[in-house]
């Protein structure tokens, strides 16, 4: 089990730049939301797995940096704003559960190409270690 696990969050080197983009581009598209929508829901926990494989993919490519631990808690933030969106039962609440949302989102989409960065400097760094 927890081989699959271990499987399913695996991201090649090369795979993170693209990976990273994914997450900006899907923090970019959940932040002009506005209704909580079995689609949002379910786009946000979308958003969350990728954050976590993006998470995965930088540890396990030795990326030095904070990343790895940010996108890590940026996949947990995003499921605990699910949480806040589903149990939201007035419009103040929703608000404040949206502010909350696109707070996380911002710092994603900031963030994201860092980790892309990250990664081509690890791999700029393993190529030269191969001449």
């Amino acid at each position: 089990m927890l081989t699959c696990l271990a499987f399913m969050l695996s991201v090649n080197l090369t795979e993170i730049p693209a990976l990273a983009a994914e997450v900006e581009a899907d923090a970019r598209a959940l932040s002009v939301q506005s209704e909580v929508t079995p689609g949002l829901i379910a786009n946000i926990e979308d958003f969350s797995a990728d954050a976590e494989r993006l998470s995965a993919g930088l540890r396990d490519a030795g990326v030095e940096q904070d990343l790895p631990c940010i996108f890590h808690g940026i996949s947990e933030d995003a499921r605990a704003r699910v949480t806040e969106l589903q149990a939201a039962d007035t419009a103040a609440e929703r608000a404040t559960a949206f502010t909350n949302l696109r707070v996380l989102l911002d710092d994603a989409m900031l963030i994201a190409p860092m980790a892309a960065s990250a990664a081509a400097d690890v791999a700029q760094e393993r190529n030269i270690a191969l001449r």
